[in-house]
């Protein structure tokens, strides 16, 4: 009985350290919702709309897209997480030779969420589609680096009468080891955790899939953190994670019958060079074919070696004959 006192007061400061605990992860929680809060579109339409943005309504998709240069039309679909910012030196290299449209995928930039939540691979295409409906273009040429090389190609499976050529860089897809978090159904709670991520945390996200590290400026991490602000694309990006598409994709390949391009990093951390290959075996029925690897470069060929695979992809287009064999 003497000792009920002293384990009374230690329950006491016990129970008084897990509230003060408690109590310091809820600021932070406050802070971090607080300090990462949504980005009105319009305020980032401001800093990085650039000129010649454009908006058209796709089944209440706001879709931002830019029409640059001149000549015959090239689609370039930027990779996951970035933005359609991720293609401005290709534009500087190609504008003079091409009709250049770009846009900003659903879940991304300052086009936003999608309000059916659906992020699968065929309503991408479908929303490709009707951008180039609404630019009256029949036939065009796609280029698609990571995420938006798979939406090239499957664009180029569902509508081969309307793609002239295709680029595929570095395109997911491929069997490899199974990756067992990427396997694990994503917990409903998870969305919400991604409105407290600090932008410090994307510099090693970002880093992780280049080989030159000094490429992930500031400046770039600042876009990337801003834009995952924008409102609505933290938990749209949550849906498209949820939406990850899995299975063989070899039957859609073989229905492509454009002549295509593989552009591939020999670094690439994420996706081996040896996919670049199986792409070209998958892609049996293609009129034609051609793989590039670019030695010392890894999954981001766009902010990696930019100039180059713009010159690359326009030597490429350039020197097809109207008929490709």
């Amino acid at each position: 009985r003497r000792g009920w006192p002293l384990m009374g007061t230690a329950l006491t400061y016990l129970w008084r350290a897990l509230l003060g605990l408690t109590l310091i992860i809820a600021l932070i929680i406050l802070w971090l919702g607080w300090s990462n809060r949504d980005i009105p579109v319009e305020d980032l339409e401001q800093r990085y709309g650039g000129d010649n943005l454009q908006v058209l309504d796709v089944d209440g998709v706001q879709l931002r897209y830019k029409v640059q240069g001149k000549g015959p039309p090239l689609v370039l679909l930027h990779s996951h997480f970035y933005n359609m910012r991720q293609w401005d030196s290709w534009v500087e290299v190609l504008a003079d030779r091409f009709t250049l449209i770009r846009y900003d995928l659903t879940s991304h930039g300052l086009t936003g969420p999608d309000p059916s939540e659906d992020y699968s691979r065929e309503r991408g295409t479908d929303l490709l589609r009707a951008l180039l409906k609404h630019l009256e273009l029949d036939e065009v040429a796609i280029a698609g680096s990571s995420t938006g090389g798979a939406l090239a190609w499957y664009y180029a499976a569902r509508f081969p009468e309307q793609v002239s050529a295709l680029v595929l860089i570095n395109a997911p897809g491929m069997p490899r080891v199974t990756n067992k978090y990427m396997e694990t159904p994503l917990p409903d709670w998870f969305g919400h955790v991604l409105y407290l991520l600090p932008e410090s945390l994307f510099r090693p996200f970002l880093e992780a899939p280049v080989v030159d590290k000094s490429l992930i400026t500031d400046e770039l991490l600042e876009e990337f953190h801003l834009m995952y602000r924008r409102e609505g694309n933290r938990m749209a990006e949550f849906h498209r994670l949820r939406a990850w598409e899995r299975g063989d994709i070899t039957p859609m390949l073989a229905k492509i019958t454009a002549p295509v391009l593989i552009l591939w990093g020999e670094e690439n951390p994420q996706l081996p060079v040896a996919h670049a290959e199986q792409y070209a075996q998958a892609l049996r029925n293609a009129r034609y074919l051609k793989i590039h690897i670019y030695p010392d470069i890894g999954h981001v060929i766009p902010l990696e070696a930019p100039r180059q695979s713009a010159g690359d992809t326009a030597k490429f287009l350039e020197a097809l004959p109207d008929d490709p064999t």
